[in-house]
């Protein structure tokens, strides 16, 4: 057989792996990859002989990981990744919060007159404005006063007074 039949397919393989990277495609382009290099390498050892098929196989063991270093590397300057990646971080020191921490703010403590049966979740009126509370377990019925235990972002836990 000739020498060209399993470099050909080599290549193709490292190409196909290569383009994985790139184009989402739920890795059928890399299965066929790793399909064409280990079905060029064993040509190579059928074909040309111990040396050439361990040179394959070196190929395979060097190149794959050093290309997939490259591509991670790449990937995230490439047409695709710049799609895919997310660049900018939401920090809370640029002002991003999950819940609107100003709302909630100084909570804790105060008192409030509940607005619906809390079982255990419902309304409660704090300082003139309605607020969506849990309680610690306990079914409160309306109009009785609450007390706030503790806020987690905008969960804000109640207990009866």
């Amino acid at each position: 057989m000739e020498f060209w039949i399993p470099l050909l397919l080599f290549a193709i393989g490292f190409i196909a792996l290569f383009l994985e990277l790139f184009i989402p495609a739920a890795g059928v382009i890399g299965a066929a990859g790793i399909i064409c290099m280990i079905s060029g390498t064993i040509l190579a050892y059928n074909s040309l002989g111990k040396i050439v098929g361990s040179i394959f196989l070196s190929g395979i063991l060097i190149g794959t990981p050093a290309m997939i270093m490259i591509g991670l590397k790449v990937f995230p300057k490439s047409f695709v990744g710049k799609r895919l990646i997310l660049h900018k971080s939401m920090e809370q020191e640029a002002g991003y919060t999950s819940a609107d921490s100003e709302k909630y703010n100084g909570l804790v403590g105060k008192q409030g007159i509940v607005v619906t049966t809390l079982r255990p979740s419902g309304m409660v009126n704090i300082d003139g404005k309605k607020f969506s509370v849990v309680t610690s377990g306990e079914m409160i019925q309306k109009d009785e006063v609450v007390h706030v235990l503790k806020v987690e972002g905008s969960r804000i836990v109640v207990r009866k007074k």
